[in-house]
């Protein structure tokens, strides 16, 4: 019976220990890698390809794909609402906030990121336009395979390819003063 009663215990114990670690240790460490993981998408330079390699598709006219999609790009805490016009295989972004309310700098970041993955990533989506309250930003897709050149599809191959070549040159502000001054349209 004493062994039995022992037995009891030290599994307690353990029980006890292993749930300690697991609520003390083991969960706030996935939150904070959550976190951080989810700061990381906000930034352009260090978005996750393959957390929207999902929403590629060949057709624009899928509403809640390019939704999805938007939402999982950076910038996509500013409220936002989405237009399609498939007559001229447009996309209208519209953010419900002032340009002047978001950092310039970001802004420029994640506008050029996103034009780039939403033509990458939807096959024939022509133009995007990522409109403010104050302000359009419109970019064609012609535009933006000059500046890369190649096929945008291809940059969506791999992380090898997406990172230096559309991730990494924006830790450069002169190349991202160029890249709005080149690829976009601003009304």
């Amino acid at each position: 019976m004493w062994t039995k009663n022992k037995t009891i215990l030290l599994l307690a114990a353990a029980g006890i220990l292993l749930f300690g670690t697991v609520q003390g240790v083991i969960l706030p460490k996935w939150e904070r890698d959550r976190q951080a993981y989810e700061a990381a998408q906000q930034n352009p330079q260090t978005h996750d390809l393959q957390s929207i390699a999902k929403y590629e598709t060949k057709y624009m006219g899928n509403a809640s794909n390019l939704s999805n999609l938007m939402h999982s790009l950076p910038l996509n805490e500013v409220r936002s609402t989405f237009e399609l016009h498939p007559d001229t295989l447009t996309a209208d972004i519209v953010y419900h906030a002032k340009t002047a309310e978001i950092n310039q700098e970001r802004l420029d970041r994640s506008l050029i990121y996103n034009a780039t993955a939403a033509f990458a990533l939807i096959g024939n989506l022509g133009e995007i336009r990522f409109k403010f309250d104050d302000r359009t930003y419109t970019a064609k897709r012609s535009d933006l395979e000059h500046w890369y050149g190649k096929k945008l599809s291809s940059l969506t191959d791999s992380p090898k390819i997406w990172q230096p070549v559309v991730e990494q040159p924006l830790d450069h502000p002169d190349y991202v003063e160029k890249g709005i001054a080149s690829l976009f349209t601003i009304l």
